[in-house]
């Protein structure tokens, strides 16, 4: 770490965001000017991970906390004898919560979390004694937060430019050569790790959201070993959303085949949902459970699904994890980079974008992309076939597919 004279300047630069944001200003962003010179990133470290603290700081989404699983398990494997802690937005912990590779998940409220507030969360943390802090995405709050809870060893992704002066092993996360999961992996490569096996992202329920599960299938007439095909059709971004109509159309389709439609999500997806059922014939034989499971209920139900199909989002890392096949339809985000893994899932994606793509939302502001809506129902009704074990078509065996369809495909 850096001696007093840099700390003060750091210090001084936190004094006059609290004191602003104190005032009731708009929250300020720190950003460190760019003196020309490339972020240097360290590798080569032989760290020693052994009876240690190791705190992790990872403030993503649903499907993000999912995509770190198996750098959780590598981690765990090398940090013989050591704690680690990882500190989560609280809405998605139940994506970690059962994770054994973890001793202990602290929740904390990042949605109302401002600068003053992320410092007294930091200082409270430093009562971990953490011998290492690795920040997984660096953010102005995790800059903040690290500096409070003063680490012995500061490692991750730098959240502003000024966070490499003051971090022992900068490490650079950000790998576009990878797929997201294995970005993590090379993280702990840089410092020394070398059994780098894992078994690929899992997610783990309790017994009672297995119940709740069972209990919520049984009172719809369904029982385990039914044919069931689930649907999740929202996502973070309207862009990202394959039209509603046309998941209704899928869910009609296999259900002549015997395959019971089942639409998952979140409460704010109800009307989504709605416009689903609206263009299916066979609408009441659909199982509705948006808004009606929890989180950590819904990871269990997933389970039920024979096969699934989702937009680029959080569920589409549950069935994935949870050994379901599940068909993604990916239009402005980079099917390259996050497309599910398991051996009978596959992407549907609208453009074959280089993996130095910038960031989905750089890339719908720039309509760099070909819209979602050209992926035809006929493509992802055959997807879902060959996953299914109906049809063979080795199109589909390398996890992603780039379509051919018109725009208006379907």
């Amino acid at each position: 770490m850096l001696g007093p004279p840099f700390l003060w300047i750091f210090y001084y630069i936190i004094f006059i965001v609290i004191l602003s944001e104190t005032q009731g200003k708009v929250t300020m962003r720190i950003e460190v000017i760019d003196l020309g010179e490339k972020m240097k990133y360290v590798t080569g470290v032989h760290a020693d991970l052994k009876n240690k603290n190791i705190v992790l700081l990872y403030f993503c989404y649903f499907g993000d906390m999912v995509s770190i699983t198996p750098f959780l398990e590598v981690l765990r494997r090398a940090a013989v004898d050591s704690k680690i802690y990882l500190v989560v937005d609280s809405r998605f912990k139940e994506a970690v919560q059962y994770n054994p590779n973890i001793d202990e998940i602290i929740p904390v409220d990042r949605k109302n979390m401002g600068l003053v507030k992320t410092w007294k969360v930091g200082a409270k943390l430093r009562k971990l004694n953490p011998d290492i802090l690795m920040m997984l995405h660096g953010t102005t709050r995790t800059t903040i937060m690290g500096m409070a809870m003063n680490p012995k060893i500061w490692a991750g992704e730098p959240g502003t430019r000024i966070d490499a002066c003051f971090m022992d092993w900068p490490l650079l996360i950000e790998r576009k050569e990878y797929h997201v999961t294995d970005k993590f992996i090379h993280v702990l490569t840089d410092i020394g790790v070398t059994d780098t096996k894992h078994e690929g992202m899992q997610i783990y329920t309790c017994d009672a959201w297995e119940a709740k599960a069972k209990d919520f299938f049984i009172s719809k007439g369904i029982k385990k070993g039914d044919k069931l095909a689930g649907f999740s059709v929202g996502s973070s971004t309207p862009e990202k959303n394959w039209p509603a109509e046309k998941y209704g159309e899928v869910a009609d389709h296999f259900a002549d085949l015997g395959y019971c439609p089942v639409f998952f999500g979140v409460p704010s997806e109800m009307p989504l949902v709605e416009k689903a059922l609206a263009h299916m014939k066979r609408r009441d034989e659909a199982i509705v459970a948006a808004g009606k499971l929890s989180m950590g209920e819904f990871i269990a139900a997933a389970s039920w699904c024979s096969v699934a199909f989702t937009n680029d989002s959080g569920p589409m890392y549950v069935f994935d994890s949870r050994k379901v096949p599940v068909i993604a339809m990916f239009g402005p985000s980079n099917a390259k980079l996050y497309h599910p893994l398991g051996e009978k899932s596959c992407a549907l994606a609208t453009t074959d974008m280089p993996r130095t793509q910038d960031h989905v939302n750089h890339t719908i502001r720039d309509k760099s992309y070909t819209p979602i809506d050209a992926i035809s129902v006929s493509e992802a009704v055959c997807a879902g076939e060959w996953a299914l074990g109906i049809i063979s078509d080795e199109r589909y065996e390398g996890h992603l597919v780039l379509v051919e369809g018109n725009r208006h495909g379907g």
